[in-house]
């Protein structure tokens, strides 16, 4: 609960720092709807911003982190101080109580809590890629005290906005703290969704959308990890936002600030995933569209010019970090045409098809196939915990709801401008995904949109004597099978979220890592320099220094000449033991690969040494564990 209540202190900040940038900018948000998810992004982007400043300073302190926090507050403070007056106002407001919203209010309190629940627990086996990277990346840095080059790990060269926030939460209190920013970009997209909704359609419509948002299970999932998904969504969507309003309002002039919010989004949407360049692609797109339905054609292709540089100058710190420690802006990607250190063009290809292994095919059948596949084949789409793989028999990963209404659309009567935007944005991005790799959760940026179009299809349905029985039963039904993965994910999470288990009992109970790395833990030194070889990547809780073997090229050819080059090689980077997966010690032994035969010539001749078995892993020491240094 202490990390739920700095987490609402950020965010105050993160609002009031955000309120003032849009002020700034001569945006008006109709709704605090509206502006929330706006403002708060803003402001989350610029304390990661920060963040990432003090970290390549070397100045990874919590007492700085707090100044930062701080000084963010200093600049906000108006806002911040009247938004609990405005929140007061707003609940103050006297409406007409209806019985049917009884479902969708407990239905927002029921997703609430568990999400809640679920992010407040730490982070167990199910959150692989927090495991993996999102969150050991900013543990290895807080290690170092600054941020810095991680040459065995391909990943630490991606965009890490959010990893930055992360960071923040690691430095001031634990990976619960971390998890709490993701799950705020999740509710941030469904705030977004129903101010959306409403502002184009009607409050249902609103109402109804964010709700269908919020039971989809792949976004219950995500609001309680540590990956990066929403938070890409809640920038991507937001952007899309923000392009409506200028849209609506550029006859007038008095849109700019809308143009300009939007290409910050944009900018911070790259700067949280690559993949964002999509969202640039299609902003660019729209507004080259209303260009050409403009008379001022050089006037708008200036905005235009104007959009592309603030959203590439907001996102570029990120591709110029990994321009110079790489060589590549985009690492790993492209390798073909950047090339890049500590990479290959056999790893290149090995990732790409580790990549293009998701999906049903890639044909234009199979395009039009991709509704019905997604929603009841979704199996072939996800890499998903092992508590949400039963549903991947069922209609349990999207949710049976968008499939439902969706369609339609077509007979409810037209959408408008901004409809017809989120729509365009789904087929383009599809698109663009399904020729790049299939993986389900990639899928997250595009169903805010989506969502909204089938919460307004419903509304109007709900409308029809005809159909409204069915269709509000079709809504009890989704909405209520979306709440259970959430609660299977949730229920084990309980004790611990509300401090009546303690977070070592929590995770002994449900992580099979975490036990396992406690007694490596306990069994190499404080100063051991661990070289973790084989397929169990997740070592958030390995708190030794360590590096991965098998996530880039660390070997060059005269390292694998022989086994005392290769040992060489190991004490160069300081390396004092080995943890080496089963599979790979099976591949040792029977002399399978390079690398495993090397070891096995080591352990030979009495080279490496082992240690004990730990689970899935066995750890060896090298005889001599001097070392010549990093380099």
């Amino acid at each position: 609960m202490v990390s739920l209540l700095i987490w609402l202190g950020i965010m105050w900040v993160c609002f009031g720092v955000g309120a003032g940038a849009i002020k700034r900018l001569r945006a008006s948000p109709s709704s605090m709807a509206e502006e929330m998810p706006l403002a708060v992004a803003l402001g989350m982007g610029l304390l990661a911003y920060l963040m990432l400043a003090i970290g390549l300073l070397g100045l990874l302190r919590a007492w700085l982190a707090l100044a930062v926090i701080g000084l963010l507050a200093a600049l906000g403070w108006r806002d911040m101080l009247m938004l609990p007056r405005r929140l007061g106002a707003l609940l103050a407001t006297r409406t007409t109580w209806r019985w049917h919203a009884l479902l969708p209010v407990l239905f927002f309190l029921a997703a609430g809590l568990l999400t809640l629940i679920g992010a407040l627990a730490p982070a167990a086996d199910s959150d692989y890629d927090g495991l993996v990277y999102h969150l050991t990346i900013p543990k290895v840095y807080l290690r170092e005290g600054a941020i810095h080059r991680i040459p065995w790990l391909s990943h630490s060269n991606f965009p890490f906005t959010l990893e930055m926030l992360y960071l923040l939460g690691l430095l001031l209190r634990d990976e619960t703290l971390a998890k709490l920013f993701h799950f705020g970009c999740g509710w941030l997209t469904v705030c977004a969704v129903f101010a959306f909704g409403r502002r184009w359609w009607s409050a249902r419509a609103g109402w109804l959308g964010a709700a269908i948002f919020a039971a989809i299970p792949l976004v219950g999932w995500q609001m309680m990890s540590s990956y990066n998904e929403l938070a890409f969504a809640l920038c991507a969507f937001l952007v899309m936002c923000a392009v409506a309003r200028w849209l609506e309002g550029r006859a007038t002039g008095k849109a700019m600030g809308w143009l300009w919010l939007a290409a910050i989004m944009c900018g911070l949407a790259l700067g949280v995933k690559i993949l964002a360049a999509v969202v640039l692609l299609f902003a660019v797109a729209a507004l080259g569209w209303a260009m050409c339905r403009s008379a001022e054609r050089r006037r708008r292709a200036c905005q235009i010019l104007a959009f592309v540089a603030i959203a590439a100058a907001v996102a570029s710190p990120w591709y110029i970090k990994s321009y110079l420690w790489t060589g590549n802006p985009v690492y790993p990607f492209l390798y073909g045409v950047f090339d890049g250190r500590y990479w290959s063009a056999e790893r290149a290809r090995l990732y790409t098809e580790a990549q293009q292994a998701f999906g049903l095919g890639r044909g234009p059948l199979a395009f039009l196939a991709l509704p019905w596949n997604l929603t009841m084949r979704p199996r072939w789409f996800f890499d998903q915990p092992q508590a949400l793989r039963f549903f991947n028999v069922f209609v349990m990963v999207f949710g049976p709801l968008l499939l439902a209404l969706l369609p339609t659309l077509l007979l409810t009567g037209p959408i408008g401008g901004p409809g017809r935007l989120a729509l365009w944005f789904a087929l383009l991005y599809t698109a663009i995904w399904f020729g790049l790799t299939q993986n389900g959760r990639y899928l997250i940026p595009m169903l805010p949109g989506l969502a909204v179009c089938a919460g307004l299809a419903a509304s109007r349905l709900l409308e029809r004597r005809a159909t409204a029985s069915a269709v509000a039963a079709a809504l009890v039904l989704g909405l209520v099978s979306g709440l259970y993965p959430s609660f299977a994910l949730a229920a084990p999470a309980a004790r611990v979220a509300l401090g009546l288990e303690r977070r070592s009992a929590y995770l002994a109970r449900t992580s099979r890592l975490y036990p396992m790395f406690q007694a490596i833990n306990r069994a190499a030194p404080p100063d051991a320099r661990i070289f973790v070889l084989g397929e169990e990547p997740r070592c958030f809780y390995l708190d030794r220094d360590f590096l991965l073997g098998n996530h880039a090229e660390l070997f060059s050819a005269q390292d694998l000449a022989g086994p005392e080059a290769f040992l060489r090689a190991l004490r160069h980077m300081g390396v004092t033991h080995l943890l080496l997966h089963s599979s790979t010690v099976r591949d040792m032994r029977a002399r399978s690969g390079a690398v495993e035969t090397l070891l096995a010539d080591l352990d030979a001749a009495g080279s490496i040494r082992p240690q004990g078995v730990y689970g899935s892993f066995m750890l060896w020491q090298l005889a001599d564990t001097r070392s010549e240094g990093l380099g």
